[in-house]
């Protein structure tokens, strides 16, 4: 039980964060995209990370968007790094191709203000 527990929260944190990076990162977003390898198999599996999407619809051993021309981009951009296939229990048929120097993940949110690193830099 704490297990699955454990797993909900880090699928949870998970969405949060493709969210976050989606509609605040998106030069990262693209520069992801661009390392990405692989096809979509259909599995519908990433539509499924913590609650089944409503416009899934499965069918002949694959599964199918309702809304494919108009979904939201967090969707479109599963996955977006490696740290997305590590949050989920599942294979999926895309891969990352990780240059030597491969740039550290996006600070989404920075907590100091402007005003007080201009303060700390003229220390």
């Amino acid at each position: 039980m704490a297990l699955k527990f454990r797993q909900k929260i880090k699928q949870a944190t998970g969405k949060v964060r493709r969210f976050a990076l989606v509609h605040f990162q998106k030069n990262y977003v693209d520069r992801q995209m661009a390392l990405r390898q692989g096809e979509c198999n259909r599995c519908g599996n990433c539509c499924e990370i913590l609650f089944r999407c409503p416009f899934l619809i499965k069918e002949d051993g694959g599964s199918v968007c309702s809304i494919y021309e108009d979904r939201p981009g967090q969707c479109a951009a599963f996955p977006i790094n490696e740290k997305c296939l590590a949050d989920v229990d599942f294979d999926c048929s895309f891969t990352f191709d990780v240059p030597a120097a491969h740039p550290q993940q996006p600070i989404l949110f920075q907590i100091a203000s402007p005003a007080s690193n201009r303060r700390a830099a003229d220390s």
